[in-house]
């Protein structure tokens, strides 16, 4: 039986750390796999918006950075292999681009391995065009038919799962470069073949698949956005995450020695339950896991146990993440200081509201957010967001904003940067596709001193189906007062909805948790008009609540768009019973 596999992750999001790979390697240099993850829905718009601006390079230019910086790890005999879905629109672009990089900086000899067949773009139109399965390509947020945008359309990728990872890793690649994968299948891909499984060791699929959403958003489960942040240790040196997945799927979430930051049950719990739907059905192209089986425990310092996934087939469809235009947005802030501040800020914006509508322009969106607004606030940060197809009616916008500083309210300030720039509004279309109508294909290049670049490559096929058969400090016992006393929380996005995990400080909490977070309390708390669009889902086996709050995130105006800010809103909800 192979020993376990060790998988870190040293990138999280476009614009994580650069160095974070180097430093792990050399802290950890004995690592079989080292992942980077490079994309979400608001990276991939952003390579939509570079494309629609005519430049040519569609891949995260960053992440060729990071494979120089690792030159010197592999010119000493350094044998980690290397996983990334930084090809984005375009990955034999940034193929080409690491071997030529890795060839200016004399590497060792590297085999790169290139994933494509992501881009569904063609398809979707056509499928659009003709009608085709028709109810897959509606929109998964709002059920719209992708109809209504086909001839507004600019990228639609399925996410792929971890077959074209392993077939690469297979074929003997060092660097393996992809477009849009799903997020775990990162970790999958190497376990499978690490270890030999089959397609359909669903139970062991399902516990790399944990690992994976555990570790892909680097720091996020070493202590970074954790409830208790302040009490993480050497934050400013933060590790990033290993996962040491075991034969049987499970897995230790540890981080490398020496380095900063926290692994304890509380960080993996909270990564756990981020952005997740139904826990007894997180879908990924490789399999169906249900987190109500799951065992989470602290084996010693920084290094937690989490076990007992259970895995069932995946979905017969894929996800796409499409993008498409939809007119301009813009958004403009100041901030208004002193007395009665947010009422002020309030009017502020009625005045340039009105003195548009009053010209005759008006918007397909408004947004006004004062940040810090309650009523007794000294500080508001007023925002104003427009969207619309015009982009004329959004420079009168811009033009209209600034004429407050001497027109508006005393104590307003913040315009150093001048007019609200207007800019191309690309919004997100997700919806489904049929699994067989997205072949993946693995191209091969050769880099490195000594060798002549060469490439080749491994035709379209179709994907496989299963074969049958220093620790965070104590919290101080108090009078509970707010939900902040006896509970954790992380948020983010779902599409146009969010989810809220909820996870109790202690076992003995977690009743009261029921207790207190009804669906209605949750709503009234959260200023939703109707109850039914918050869903409660309960994890007894991590002492946990999630909820998805339908809708919450239906503008791309939002200052907080992905969600991130309501797990901590719903912390200051007071108990009911605060003794």
């Amino acid at each position: 039986m192979p020993q376990a596999v060790r998988i870190g992750n040293a990138h999280g999001f476009w614009g994580d750390r650069l160095e974070a790979a180097a430093e792990m390697l050399a802290l950890e240099p004995e690592l079989d796999y080292l992942t980077l993850d490079f994309l979400a829905e608001v990276s991939m718009a952003i390579l939509a918006s570079q494309r629609e601006r005519g430049e040519r390079i569609g891949y995260a230019r960053d992440f060729v950075d990071i494979v120089t910086s690792l030159v010197p790890y592999w010119r000493s005999g350094g044998k980690c292999r290397v996983i990334t879905n930084a090809g984005g629109l375009d990955p034999v672009a940034c193929g080409r681009a690491c071997q030529e990089a890795l060839e200016r900086a004399g590497c060792p000899e590297r085999k790169i391995a290139i994933v494509t067949g992501d881009d569904v773009l063609g398809r979707l139109q056509e499928m659009a065009t003709a009608g085709a399965d028709a109810e897959l390509t509606r929109n998964l947020d709002t059920g719209a038919p992708v109809s209504t945008v086909s001839d507004r359309l600019i990228t639609a990728n399925a996410y792929l799962g971890a077959q074209s990872i392993a077939a690469a890793l297979a074929e003997g690649a060092d660097l393996v470069i992809t477009g849009r994968v799903a997020d775990p299948s990162l970790t999958v891909g190497p376990c499978v073949h690490h270890f030999g499984w089959n397609w359909n060791d669903w139970d062991r699929l399902a516990g790399a698949t944990v690992a994976g959403h555990l570790i892909e958003c680097g720091t996020q489960v070493t202590g970074g956005i954790f409830t208790d942040w302040l009490n993480v240790p050497n934050v400013d040196r933060i590790g990033f995450p290993i996962a040491e997945i075991a034969a049987d799927g499970s897995c230790i979430v540890t981080k490398p020695r020496g380095s900063g930051g926290c692994v304890t049950e509380s960080t993996v719990k909270e990564q756990l339950l981020y952005e997740i739907g139904d826990p007894a059905a997180y879908l990924s192209p490789d399999v169906t896991v249900s987190f109500l089986s799951l065992s989470v425990a602290e084996e010693s310092l920084d290094r937690v146990r989490v076990s007992r996934a259970k895995g069932r087939p995946a979905p017969d469809h894929l996800k796409v993440g499409a993008t498409y235009r939809n007119g301009f947005r813009a958004s403009g802030q100041l901030t208004v200081i002193g007395t009665n501040a947010t009422r002020k800020a309030q009017r502020a914006a009625d005045v340039v509201l009105k003195q548009l509508e009053a010209a005759g322009i008006e918007f397909r969106e408004t947004l006004v957010e004062l940040i810090g607004g309650t009523d007794d606030a000294l500080e508001t940060l007023l925002r104003i967001s427009v969207a619309d197809d015009s982009r004329e009616s959004l420079d009168r916008f811009a033009r209209a904003l600034m004429p407050l500083i001497t027109a508006g309210p005393p104590g307003i300030t913040g315009y150093a940067e001048g007019r609200p720039k207007v800019r191309p509004l690309i919004d997100f279309w997700p919806c489904l596709i049929r699994r067989e109508l997205v072949p993946y294909a693995l191209h091969f290049l050769t880099a490195g001193t000594g060798s002549q670049s060469a490439e080749s490559s491994i035709p379209f096929r179709e994907p496989m189906k299963p074969r049958p058969s220093e620790p965070v400090a104590a919290f101080e016992a108090k009078r509970s007062l707010t939900l902040a006393d006896i509970a954790l929380a992380r948020s983010g996005d779902k599409g146009r909805h969010a989810n809220i995990g909820v996870i109790a400080r202690e076992p003995s909490d977690f009743e009261r948790l029921r207790q207190e977070l009804t669906t209605a309390r949750v709503a009234e708390f959260l200023d939703i008009a109707e109850a039914d669009r918050v869903r409660r889902y309960e994890l007894p086996n991590l002492g946990a609540l999630n909820f998805i709050i339908h809708d919450i995130l239906d503008s791309r105006l939002r200052l907080d768009s992905q969600g991130k800010a309501l797990g901590q809103r719903l912390l200051q909800m007071p108990l009911s019973n605060p003794s």
